[in-house]
């Protein structure tokens, strides 16, 4: 087959750097990453998780591609470089840094992960009987590793904790984890990112602050395998908080049940756990 890099050149002389770079990226990524993409991962991975390529940039390139026969879309979805495209793409690398390209797998990578975390987790906002709470779940092939329900009057500071808990909903897992394994936790000073956040968060501490102690209910029950620890936190018989955690075997269970009925510090610590996600989130 005759080689013919003019193919990957764009011919709009305004773009033609940046379109011929992105083809090339483009291809060095499908070429190098092992896991299969989409059009919407590869478009995702590139344009949106770290901004690898600018989106009209990018998706000029791509249809040029497509048009060129550099790359194919599989019925499953699936883009793959063809041949023509792999013989090309040796002869082009010069006219990209390896550092772009190296960010491009980066990208990949933390696109991947963050996929896995949302699979893996649940977050969502509940009614029941004129109270709302904000749910947070962590999962491990189906089994349920902890489960937070923070419990609300109004449904706006429910909704406002909801979207703190989505910024980092496995990051609240180890936290609160950590807080079950030893008694003291680095509590972080809260920076709010605009008066939105700064009105929120002094309404959900002088709420959290009206209860600087908890009642806490605990009981265990066995599952088909391992064991679940309920743990209800009340305030002036007000239900705050519902904690519950996995457990692998009875003897873990029983430890954990026992620090949670003796720890009436655990909601107000939960709480400011996941306020420390507000700066991490993109509300």
């Amino acid at each position: 087959m005759k080689k013919n890099p003019e193919r990957f050149i764009s011919p709009k002389a305004n773009t033609e750097f940046d379109v011929t770079r992105a083809k090339i990226i483009i291809g060095d990524f499908l070429s190098r990453f092992e896991e299969p993409c989409t059009a919407t991962e590869l478009r995702e991975i590139l344009t949106v998780n770290e901004n690898v390529i600018g989106y009209f940039t990018y998706v000029d390139a791509y249809d040029q591609m497509l048009d060129n026969k550099m790359i194919s879309v599989g019925e499953n979805g699936i883009v793959r470089l063809t041949e023509t495209g792999r013989e090309l793409l040796p002869e082009l690398l010069e006219l990209s840094s390896e550092k772009l390209r190296d960010r491009a797998l980066a990208s990949a990578e933390s696109y991947f992960c963050e996929k896995k975390t949302r699979r893996d987790t649940d977050v969502r906002l509940i009614e029941k009987d004129g109270s709302y709470a904000a749910v947070c779940e962590c999962f491990d092939n189906g089994t349920v590793l902890m489960r937070i329900t923070l419990w609300y009057p109004d449904m706006e500071k429910a909704d406002f904790i909801r979207s703190l808990m989505n910024a980092d909903p496995v990051g609240i897992y180890c936290s609160v984890f950590d807080r079950l394994l030893r008694k003291t936790l680095g509590l972080v000073e809260l920076s709010p990112q605009s008066a939105i956040d700064e009105n929120m968060l002094d309404a959900v501490q002088s709420y959290a602050s009206n209860q600087p102690e908890s009642e806490n209910r605990c009981e265990s029950k066995a599952l088909d395998k391992g064991f679940e620890v309920d743990c209800k936190c009340f305030g002036d018989e007000t239900l705050l908080m519902e904690l519950d955690v996995f457990a692998p075997d009875e003897q873990q269970a029983g430890f954990i049940c026992q620090k949670l009925t003796q720890d009436k510090l655990i909601y107000s610590v939960v709480t400011r756990l996941v306020l420390q996600n507000l700066s991490k989130n993109e509300m």
